[in-house]
Formats: structure tokens, sequence, C-alpha cells
């Protein structure tokens, strides 16, 4: 059932997915879906949200202990997302960008669930940028940057069916990079 959330939500947002079109994708009877989450559409999105989370924090460290260089460690990154993008055929987003941008204050679970997540990234990103030489103000700003143009290129990428966005978005962090290692 999360699987099929993440594709759902993927491609149409949360707002655009209802219940009956999730349990249909993922084949399940509506009582599975109360039974495992009771809390309905709400828990399953702010699940999505923390696995989807758990998962790129855990990438961005991996390639933090990789060692690369802040340049090389933008290039991933970067590369990734495009080539994310690039095999859902640039008709899909970042879940959590799709979500994010979708969920009401009043949707508590969401809320702490997004808030967490993109802290945990922020959190990654900025141990690296400190293991490369940022001070920890410059840390600070850098992976604030880095996570803005990650999720901005996302969304671009869908809305201009192209990957240069990913691009852009690496070259100008790559720029701010060596600019915040300067200072």
């Amino acid at each position: 059932m999360l699987e099929a959330a993440v594709d759902l939500f993927r491609h149409r947002g949360y707002e655009g997915v209802g219940v009956a079109e999730l349990l249909a994708k993922a084949n399940a009877p509506r009582g599975s879906l109360y039974f495992h989450f009771p809390g309905g559409k709400e828990q399953i999105g702010a699940e999505v949200v923390r696995r989807v989370g758990e998962t790129v924090a855990g990438q961005f460290r991996a390639l933090h202990e990789s060692g690369v260089d802040l340049d090389t460690f933008v290039h991933r990154v970067f590369r990734t997302t495009a080539k994310d993008c690039e095999n859902r055929e640039f008709k899909a987003s970042c879940p959590m960008a799709a979500i994010a941008a979708e969920f009401s204050n009043e949707s508590p679970l969401l809320s702490v669930a997004v808030r967490d997540a993109f802290k945990a990234w922020e959190d990654e990103i900025r141990v690296a940028a400190r293991a490369r030489g940022l001070s920890d103000a410059n840390a600070d700003i850098f992976a604030s940057a880095m996570l803005t143009s990650m999720e901005g290129a996302f969304i671009l990428s869908k809305a201009q069916a192209s990957a240069l966005p990913h691009e852009n978005a690496a070259r100008a962090m790559k720029a701010l990079a060596n600019a915040l290692v300067s200072n």
C-alpha cells in the first residue's frame, strides 16, 4: 500500500489521490487500510514521508562517508535527482515535494513528518559540508540552499519535462559551495 502511495503521490500529489484509488492501485480491501492505517490517508502520507525521508537521509550520509569532495557531492546528488526524473519520463516528482506543497497545516501527522524529514536531510548535508571545510554558519546556509535547490529542481523538471533544472541547480550549488569555502 505504501509503494502504491509513493507512486501515486509522485504523479498526482497528495491532494490528487483518493483513498479508493490508493486501495485499487494497491489491490487492497478497504478494511486493510483502516486496520494498518487507522489514521487513514493522512497516516499513510506521514508514513510515506517518514520512509522516503529516512532513505534519502541515508543516501546523503553514505555519500558523505564515501569521502568525495564537495563538488562531487553536489554533482552526484543532482545527477541522481535528474536520473530519477528521467526514469519517470518527467511525469512524476519527489514524493516529499508533492506532499509538502499540498498538505494543510491542519494535518499534524503530515506537518511533523515533513518537517522532520527535511530537517534530517539538511542535517546530513550540513555534516557533509562542515567536513569539507565550511564553517558552521556557512554549512547551515549551504544545507538550506541545497535542499531548496534539489526540491525546486524536481518541480521545474516535471513542469519543463527536462533534466536541465537539475544541471543548473548543480552548477549554482557548486558556485555557492566555492564561495562559502572562501569565506
